[in-house]
């Protein structure tokens, strides 16, 4: 072989593995969706949020509810403080896609259900749902839940 074919064979060599550093180094990562890598849909939920509450028994009010997962169910959420009820009270939600929906279920005294849609882009949250407090009077509740 002589020094012309090496020298050819080596160029190609390095122009195949430039062309492949290039292409590598010109690809954009997107930001990381899932730190953890576990693929959760909750974790797009996880936060403290302002709910911005209209009952129609006491009218508009604002406060925090904390969504968290629940750790035994990979489908559930958690919403601490949810109807105002205190950081101590926990309503459980089920997600599924964009929808949260709370099944009916005993905090407090008070009956709760309903449902809550996320925006595809995880700033928002709207509920619609109903509280009955035994009183004999339900209260139809709508709220936009925002991150702080």
């Amino acid at each position: 072989m002589n020094s012309l074919s090496i020298g050819n064979k080596l160029f190609k060599n390095l122009a195949g593995i430039l062309s492949v550093m290039l292409l590598v180094t010109s690809c954009e990562f997107g930001e990381e969706i899932d730190p953890d890598n576990n693929d959760d849909p909750r974790d797009n939920i996880v936060d403290t949020w302002r709910s911005t509450e209209i009952s129609a028994i006491y009218g508009q009010s604002s406060f925090h509810v904390d969504i968290s997962k629940e750790p035994l169910d990979s489908t559930k959420v958690v919403l601490s403080n949810f109807y105002n009820l205190g950081v101590d009270t926990e309503v459980k939600g089920t997600l599924n896609g964009y929808k949260i929906n709370i099944a009916v279920q005993v905090v407090n005294e008070n009956e709760i259900s309903g449902e809550g849609t996320i925006a595809g882009d995880y700033s928002t949250i709207d509920f619609v749902y109903e509280v009955d407090d035994g009183s004999g009077e339900k209260d139809n509740v709508s709220a936009e839940f925002k991150r702080i």
